[in-house]
């Protein structure tokens, strides 16, 4: 190559590169400028707004707190709010979002709030949801009036019931528990029937401590009432502890003499006894009636001296004492006390037919009682015929029948003076003629003589038992080779009777009268 064209060949390659060094810079600078990253458009108001609407309906406390300008305050408000409106939803209807133009921080928003009740009742309000621009972010500005218009700080709403139940009381006030008295409370709660009432409701603002500040709405219950049975749990159950030991059917019935009212009506699961309305022979306990009829009729006193042989043919009727038993002559209470048949039977013989029936008149066993919750019997007395059956009648045999709640009248009579109206439930008054008091002197009469019985008598294993008086006895039945063991008796102010069936001898009863009040 000569030198003229290596100069041009240079010369071109010298212009090619520096255009290549142009042409790169015009690439590198010939492009547009990088943007600068841009922010995500603002929600809008509303949108929040409805963020937090459904927020709140779906339950999501924490949630709905998030969309506030105060979060940590906001959720546990909401969260109290909707616990204490159990079983209650709620629906939040956002009105129309208004414009907002730019440069806004601050807006509202109308809504109308609804909680559905159980039930189906709504509770309806409207609310004015503030908006708030923090941070160029919306908020829905916290207060607790979002959740009601009369809400303040620390407060809350509450959804509360109210029972219209009535319910089955004992005595104390406290419900009927189940199995208690099974003797009665079948038929108890057959009588009164349905205790369901309408139950309540309300809705109120409550404070931190849940008290109730204002009540917004509320349904008043119907409340049913309770009815409320007389009876004594401590004396029932140790009236049920003294019949469930028995192998024998067994029954107690206690009364309390100053009211009436029945404490304890008590049977064992032997057979199917019942104690308020089924009858037996008396025996001996009967002589409580047939020595008010010789009192009254004027043939004795407590200290009348009277004959008591070990036997006696009375007419054509032979009767005697348990083991034949005698005492020569004796006071009348002292012949009371031992239980002494041929004495009563020999009174009881020159007594006028009527007298008997019309001494049992004075303790309630020829009345009848309609008493609430329950059917009951006291006595069936008739007229006896002259003779025998009059001298039977004396000593509780013959046609004389009395059930255990009839002799627990008997002693409550003597413990009053005069048969108390029975009652079972407190709210239903009993229907039935109260029986006159007893004639003067006779109560004292026969308080005295049953003391005896206790303290020297026939009972004298009750002694110990604190002023306990009774009287017992021993009840022949069918072909008068079985009997029943009897004793009735009042402490205080508590009467009772107590009969086991079968039981051979006055002994059962007076044991189980035993447990009875040791239970007390």
């Amino acid at each position: 190559m000569n030198t003229r064209t290596k100069r041009w060949v240079l010369a071109v390659g010298g212009v090619a590169t520096v255009g290549i060094i142009v042409a790169g810079s015009l690439a590198l600078w010939s492009g547009d400028e990088p943007k600068a990253e841009e922010r995500p458009a603002r929600v809008p108001p509303g949108t929040v707004a409805q963020q937090f609407a459904s927020a709140l309906m779906s339950g999501q406390a924490g949630q709905a707190g998030v969309f506030t300008d105060a979060s940590e305050v906001a959720a546990p408000v909401i969260t109290r709010t909707r616990q204490g409106m159990p079983g209650a939803t709620v629906h939040v209807q956002l009105g129309r979002s208004p414009q907002v133009p730019e440069g806004t921080t601050t807006s509202s928003i109308d809504a109308n709030v609804t909680w559905t009740l159980p039930g189906g009742v709504p509770l309806k309000y409207p609310v004015k949801i503030e908006m708030r621009l923090v941070d160029d972010n919306w908020k829905v500005h916290w207060s607790p009036i979002l959740l009601h218009p009369q809400l303040t700080e620390g407060q809350s709403l509450a959804y509360t019931t109210t029972s219209g139940d009535g319910a089955l009381l004992d005595r104390a006030g406290q419900p009927v528990p189940p199995g208690f008295a099974p003797a009665v409370t079948g038929s108890v709660v057959q009588s009164v029937g349905s205790l369901a009432g309408t139950p309540g409701w309300q809705v109120a603002v409550v404070d931190a401590a849940g008290t109730p500040v204002t009540v917004l709405q509320e349904q008043k219950p119907f409340v049913k009432q309770s009815m409320t049975l007389t009876l004594d749990p401590k004396v029932q159950a140790a009236a049920e502890a003294a019949v469930d030991q028995l192998p024998q059917a067994a029954m107690v019935v206690a009364i309390q003499p100053s009211t009436g009212e029945i404490l304890a009506v008590a049977q064992n699961a032997v057979g199917a006894a019942r104690p308020l309305v089924d009858y037996y022979e008396p025996g001996s306990t009967f002589k409580v009636v047939t020595a008010t009829a010789a009192m009254t009729g004027g043939l004795a006193t407590i200290d009348t001296p009277v004959a008591c042989p070990g036997k006696e043919t009375i007419g054509t009727r032979t009767i005697t004492n348990e083991d034949s038993f005698e005492l020569g002559t004796v006071t009348f209470r002292r012949a009371f006390a031992a239980s002494c048949n041929t004495s009563f039977g020999r009174l009881a013989a020159t007594l006028p037919t009527s007298a008997l029936p019309n001494a049992a008149g004075y303790f309630g066993l020829t009345s009848d009682f309609t008493v609430a919750g329950v059917t009951t019997n006291t006595g069936q007395i008739p007229e006896p015929a002259p003779g025998a059956a009059q001298v039977e009648a004396a000593i509780g045999q013959g046609t004389i029948r009395t059930t255990p709640f009839g002799m627990a009248l008997v002693a409550a009579t003597v413990a009053q003076g005069r048969t108390p109206v029975p009652r079972l439930i407190r709210e239903i008054e009993t229907e039935g003629v109260q029986p006159p008091a007893l004639p003067g002197g006779v109560a004292g009469a026969l308080r005295s003589m049953m003391s005896d019985v206790v303290t020297g008598g026939t009972a004298r294993e009750l002694a110990g038992y604190g002023g306990v008086r009774g009287k017992t006895g021993t009840a022949q039945f069918g072909d008068g080779t079985r009997s029943h063991g009897w004793f009735i008796g009042y402490r205080g102010d508590l009467a009772f009777s107590v009969l086991v069936v079968e039981g051979g001898s006055s002994k059962a009863a007076v044991a189980a009268t035993g447990t009875f009040l040791s239970g007390l």
